[in-house]
């Protein structure tokens, strides 16, 4: 047994996890990027040089229904100089890269002891921000609430359903203090034409009002569509892209802690 020393603050609520097609992809700030890579590195992956692409969806989710087909016109990748957070991509499904990032956690645990040893012991573990960091998965058959065309981001079910979790050491769960994931994600995963809105499910309500109400002077928000999963739970929100800068300020000023990618 080896002890987990990992110290939390804010920025560590502030990651995102999306699990797609034989791939996954990593948002957050930049110090546990690195620390992403560093664990995938010692279980043997090298991260992607760039971005997924998610040719599984429509690209051009707000075009004529005929032009609404998966694949059709990706376009290549772009700059996102707007962006507050980093990401980290790599060519695993779901299992696959907590499998790695398991393994990597037994690779690295010596940089995890804290001088002098003491305290409680754990075996080496996934750090807690990214094991209980937010999920999505794609999901191409998604049903969409409003003009965009279907498949879309939906909450993990590893995460969302009412289902209990793995139990967490008492002393471990007390270190990290359980604080819970608060960031708005504003990201452009898919294409240049939309972004994604990803908040916890409890602020989703608040999010779509504002959305709603900002249509009365920006037409564009009037193409909102929201993604469900089995549960009928929206997963993610999605929005033409010259809606982002508007939706940002709003939520900031509203008191939201908001990240983008784009």
């Amino acid at each position: 047994m080896v002890p987990v020393f990992d110290p939390q603050h804010d920025a560590a609520d502030r990651v995102y996890v999306f699990h797609g097609t034989g791939c996954t992809q990593v948002l957050g700030p930049a110090e546990f990027m690195d620390r992403v890579r560093t664990l995938l590195s010692a279980a043997g992956v090298v991260p992607a040089s760039a971005p997924p692409g998610h040719p599984d969806i429509a690209s051009r989710p707000f075009t004529a229904e005929s032009a609404q087909h998966p694949g059709d016109g990706r376009p290549l990748p772009w700059p996102r100089e707007r962006s507050s957070v980093a990401e980290v991509s790599v060519e695993l499904g779901a299992d696959a890269f907590w499998e790695r990032v398991e393994a990597g956690s037994w690779a690295t645990w010596q940089s995890s002891w804290p001088e002098p040893t003491h305290g409680p012991l754990f075996p080496p573990s996934p750090p807690d921000w990214l094991a209980e960091a937010p999920r999505w998965e794609l999901d191409p058959l998604a049903p969409a609430l409003g003009p965009a065309a279907s498949g879309g981001w939906v909450r993990s079910p590893a995460q969302a359903w009412d289902e209990p979790g793995p139990a967490v050491p008492a002393a471990q769960a007390n270190r990290s203090g359980g604080a819970p994931h608060h960031g708005i994600g504003l990201f452009q995963l898919t294409d240049l034409e939309s972004f994604w809105v990803f908040a916890p499910e409890e602020d989703v309500p608040d999010v779509v009002a504002r959305c709603e109400a900002l249509a009365r002077e920006h037409p564009a928000f009037s193409w909102l569509t929201g993604y469900f999963d089995a549960r009928d739970v929206a997963g993610s929100l999605r929005l033409p892209a010259e809606c982002l800068p508007l939706l940002e300020a709003d939520l900031t000023a509203a008191g939201h802690p908001v990240d983008t990618w784009w």
